[in-house]
C-alpha cells in the first residue's frame, strides 16, 4: 500500500489547491474540537494524528501522544521520522538514517 502525504496531493493530482486548502482548514478546526473533547473527558491528550484511507475504504486514525516540544527533535526531524514510518521513505543521507535509528532507540514503541 502506498500512501501520499496530504500536503503533496494538490501537486500530484488535478485538484484545485484553494478548495483543498479550505477542506484542510475544516479538518484542522475539527481536530481542535476533537482534542477539546479528549481534554473535557480527562483522556490522554494527543499532539498529532495520522489518517490513512485505503482504496478499499478502510480508514485508520492513529494518535501521536509524543510531546515533541519536550524533545530535541525539530519539526523537520519529525517529518523524516513520520515519512519513514507511514510512507516507507528510507533516507539516503547518513545523518537522516542516524536520526531514525536514534528515534527508534529512544522511542522503542514507535509512538508516532
Amino acid at each position: 500500500m502506498k500512501f501520499k502525504y496530504s500536503l503533496e496531493i494538490p501537486f500530484q493530482f488535478q485538484i484545485d489547491e484553494d478548495e483543498f486548502e479550505k477542506k484542510e482548514d475544516i479538518l484542522y478546526t475539527l481536530s481542535k474540537e476533537l482534542r477539546s473533547i479528549f481534554k473535557e473527558n480527562d483522556q490522554d491528550l494527543w499532539y498529532a494524528f495520522t489518517m490513512s484511507l485505503e482504496s478499499s475504504g478502510k480508514f485508520t486514525l492513529h494518535y501521536d501522544y509524543t510531546n515533541w516540544f519536550n524533545t530535541d527533535y525539530s519539526f523537520s526531524d519529525q517529518m523524516i521520522i513520520w515519512k519513514n514510518k507511514y510512507l516507507g521513505e528510507v533516507p539516503n543521507d547518513d545523518k537522516d538514517k542516524a536520526l531514525i535509528e536514534k528515534y527508534n532507540r529512544e522511542f522503542s514503541t514507535n509512538p508516532i
